[in-house]
C-alpha cells in the first residue's frame, strides 16, 4: 500500500540534515508511515540572496510545493519542526500551500522572553557587521555555546548538548544578517510578523481551516505551551488539536522516544476521518 506523502521543513539555521539522525531521528520514524519529502531552503538557486522567513515564505515555499507536489502526485501533508512549522502555517493562511493537514512540533507562535538569546543574538550580527560579513557565524557561535554549556550545564541536559553538537556539525548552516534581524524583532515585540512590521502572520491565520496538530514539549523554554496555544486559539480550523511531550526540550524532540511519539501522532492525525470533526486544546501523549 502507497504511503502519503509528507512535506518536511526544519527550522533555523537547519538544513534538511535535521531529519537524518539514523535510526531514531524525526526522519527515519516518520518514513515508517509515510513517504517523506525534507527539503533544506533557501533553494540552490536562492543561496547567493539575502534570506530570512518572509523570502522562504514568498520565494522558496511557491516553488517547494509545486516541485513536491509534482513528485508526489499528490498534495502533500505537512510536518514543520520549530520555524519551518511556522513557515508551513503562515504559507497556508497566506494561500502559498494547500496542505490537507499541517502539524508542527515546536513552534512558537508567539514569543517568551528568554534573557540570553535576544543579547546573544545582537552579538551575533554585530561579529557579522563589524567583520564585513554577511552572514552570521552560527556554526561558530554553536561551538563556543557547546564549551560554555559543557561547562556548567546539568547532567540531565547533557544528552541536548551532545545532539546539539550533531546538528552542528551535520545540519547547521550560517544564515544571513537579515534572517537574525527578523527573528531578533519576534523576541523583542513577542509578535510573529513580516520583516516590515506591518503584517502580524498569527492574525492572518483567521483564514487556516486545514486541520492542525501543534505539538508543544513540555520542557520547551523556546516554544512552552503558551506560545503553542496562541497558534492553536488562532485558527479557524474545525478540526485542530494541541498535543503536549512530556519531558520534551526544543532539541530532544527530534531523537528518540519522542521523535517516535511524534511520528505517531502525526500519523495518526493525518489518518483521522476527516469527517470527524474535534477540538482538543491539550492533550499529553
Amino acid at each position: 500500500m502507497k504511503k502519503p506523502p509528507l512535506l518536511l521543513l526544519h527550522g533555523i539555521c537547519n538544513n534538511a540534515n535535521l531529519f537524518a539522525v539514523e535510526g531514531h531521528g524525526l526522519g527515519p520514524s516518520l518514513s515508517r508511515y509515510f513517504d517523506i519529502y525534507p527539503v533544506s531552503y533557501p533553494l540552490a538557486e536562492h543561496k547567493d540572496q539575502p534570506w530570512d522567513f518572509d523570502f522562504h515564505l514568498h520565494r522558496d515555499m511557491p516553488i517547494i510545493w509545486r516541485q513536491v507536489c509534482e513528485q508526489a502526485g499528490a498534495k502533500p501533508f505537512v510536518f514543520g519542526y520549530s520555524m519551518g512549522g511556522m513557515l508551513a502555517m503562515a504559507a497556508q493562511a497566506h494561500g502559498v500551500i494547500d496542505a490537507p493537514a499541517i502539524i508542527t512540533a515546536g513552534s512558537p507562535f508567539s514569543f517568551p522572553w528568554i534573557p540570553i538569546y535576544p543579547p546573544l543574538m545582537r552579538a551575533w550580527v554585530r561579529v557579522a557587521s563589524l567583520t564585513g560579513y554577511r552572514t552570521v557565524p552560527v556554526k561558530l557561535g554553536g561551538r563556543l555555546l557547546c564549551i560554555m554549556f559543557a561547562a556548567a550545564a546539568p547532567k540531565e541536559r547533557v544528552p541536548d548538548i551532545n545532539l546539539f553538537r550533531f546538528f552542528l556539525k551535520n545540519a547547521t548552516v550560517n544564515v544571513p544578517v537579515e534572517t537574525f534581524v527578523q527573528a531578533l524583532h519576534w523576541m523583542r515585540t513577542r509578535n510573529f510578523t513580516d520583516r516590515s512590521g506591518t503584517i502580524r502572520y498569527l492574525e492572518r491565520f483567521v483564514n487556516i481551516r486545514t486541520p492542525v496538530c501543534l505539538i508543544y514539549g513540555s520542557d520547551d523554554r523556546i516554544a512552552p505551551q503558551q506560545s503553542v496555544d496562541a497558534g492553536y486559539t488562532a485558527v479557524s480550523s474545525p478540526r485542530k488539536a494541541i498535543v503536549g511531550i512530556p519531558g520534551g526540550t526544543h532539541l530532544s524532540m527530534t531523537c528518540g522516544s519522542q521523535a517516535a511519539a511524534i511520528s505517531e501522532i502525526t500519523s495518526a492525525w493525518c489518518c483521522k476521518d476527516e469527517e470527524e470533526e474535534t477540538q482538543t486544546r491539550q492533550r499529553i501523549f
